[in-house]
């Protein structure tokens, strides 16, 4: 039996940084990853021609001296990406906004949000500054890392408006800004708040707030290949610097001695290890452990939100109404923003052939969902939760096509998915998605079950589900790990 310094359960992005910075140090690492490619939700899969996102999604973190690049100089890699000068473009009724990043078009349609986009850009670029610092500190002694934050802290963070943010809820924050009574405004900024920090204004957290509006400000970009590109390179560094990465291979459980995680059974073999790094959530971890999932983890971890999921291949004539290859749609008279009344749409770069042929574009198309009503419908039989599944992608055709008059005629086929196919595919307890909802200043509780030798990574560890907040969180998480080493 094959002994490693530290064995990776999971290969989405959170595992796969972890596992990377450990081989560029000259640990014995092992990735197990279930299915049979990596990347978790920011993977690409193909299918009958066209490569698809798994979920809608836009690269973030590749901005100068944010937590991507800092990544790729670490490892000596490159990421191939395409910037986007309009980030998205949300459209609700007949209003149409191009989110970039001077704010144009935003500022004309809401001029009085102006000291409020001000006051957000500055309390962005400080919690950006504190980032830049934890990671410039990577590999330093603990008094060091102390001392620094120490020094930069105060002057980044401990200002009286930061500190106000951080006990009051972004509803509270508009209202200090006088812009609660503007109903479309509100409306604009819950639908972000929903994508980026998985609630809305009236619960999410202001300073989360701050970071989750920041992205259209921050270099926003497509990956050539799609966004599981990143996933792909970070498995190949991994391999070519001595560490392992198996797909196929699904972690069963764990052999415990006392508080040690010693052993991980797989499906297709049995391996040591003195470190365990899981890539999931709480209760993906007491599935291995054969434990209950406690039956506070959802309460406690705030989590709800699942997504279904329209992959459609289609004529590139679709795109030429839009200013964007990513789109933001609102239903104004459903009165809520989820499950179909609201979609953000990915599409392949025009010209990104590895994605789509010549005149052809792929599009991930998704919108929140509560994961329950889908694992009561499945309970009922395969008819229930079949005739849901249709309702819910006509649903979405239906306002596409309010939007962008003709896109059913130029669809050529889709897939759909829902929070089922998440729970297949990526392992995630429910098929919940998008980490935990950003109420409060302090994340929810993470429960090791009393073992020491087990490290949990991903977007239900860390706020903010982006690829680079999950990217610095599976940094300090490695950073740990390797200490104990």
């Amino acid at each position: 039996m094959r002994s490693y310094d530290t064995i990776i359960i999971g290969a989405g992005i959170g595992g796969l940084v972890s596992a990377a910075l450990l081989a560029a140090k000259g640990m014995e690492v092992l990735v197990l990853e279930q299915q049979q490619s990596v990347g978790g939700c920011a993977a690409t899969f193909s299918h009958r021609g066209f490569r698809f996102d798994t979920g809608a999604t836009i690269g973030s973190g590749f901005q100068t001296n944010g937590p991507m690049q800092w990544l790729a100089e670490k490892l000596n890699v490159c990421w191939p990406t395409q910037p986007l000068d309009v980030a998205w473009e949300y459209r609700e009724g007949k209003n149409t906004l191009l989110l970039d990043k001077n704010r144009h078009s935003l500022l004309q349609h809401f001029p009085a949000s102006e000291s409020f986009w001000r006051e957000q850009a500055d309390i962005a670029d400080r919690l950006w500054a504190v980032s830049e610092k934890l990671l410039s500190l990577y590999q330093r002694s603990r008094s060091q890392q102390i001392a620094a934050l120490l020094r930069v802290l105060p002057a980044k963070v401990c200002t009286s408006k930061i500190l106000q943010l951080c006990t009051m809820s972004a509803e509270r924050w508009l209202q200090k800004h006088n812009l609660h009574r503007d109903a479309a405004f509100c409306r604009f900024i819950d639908a972000q708040l929903l994508i980026s920090a998985q609630t809305t204004s009236s619960s999410c957290n202001a300073l989360y707030a701050a970071m989750a509006l920041d992205l259209p400000r921050k270099s926003p970009c497509s990956i050539v290949g799609g966004i599981g590109t990143v996933a792909d390179i970070l498995g190949q560094k991994i391999s070519s610097l001595g560490g392992q990465v198996i797909c196929g291979e699904k972690a069963l459980s764990f052999t415990v001695d006392k508080d040690q995680i010693t052993e991980v059974v797989s499906s297709k073999g049995r391996y040591k290890a003195r470190e365990v790094l899981f890539n999931g959530s709480s209760a993906g971890l007491a599935t291995l452990l054969s434990k209950e999932i406690p039956t506070s983890w959802q309460k406690e971890s705030r989590a709800r939100w699942g997504a279904f999921i329209l992959h459609i291949a289609a004529d590139k004539e679709i795109m030429e109404q839009l200013h964007s290859s990513h789109l933001q749609l609102v239903d104004t008279a459903a009165g809520k923003l989820a499950e179909g009344a609201s979609l953000f749409l990915s599409a392949s770069h025009p010209h990104d052939m590895t994605r789509a042929a010549e005149g052809k574009v792929a599009l991930s198309i998704s919108t929140h969902t509560a994961v329950q009503p889908w694992w009561e419908a499945w309970e009922k039989g395969n008819d229930t939760y079949t005739a849901m599944k249709l309702a819910y992608t006509d649903k979405i055709l239906a306002l596409l096509e309010i939007h962008v008059p003709g896109f059913q005629d130029n669809v050529e086929f889709y897939m759909a998915g829902t929070p089922l196919t998440y729970a297949r595919y990526t392992g995630r307890h429910l098929g919940l998605v998008g980490g935990y909802s950003q109420n409060s200043i302090v994340p929810p509780g993470r429960n090791h079950f009393g073992i020491k030798n087990c490290t949990l990574v991903g977007d239900f560890t860390f706020p903010g589900q982006s690829m680079a907040a999950v990217t610095v969180g599976a940094v300090l998480a490695e950073d740990r790990i390797a200490r104990r080493l």
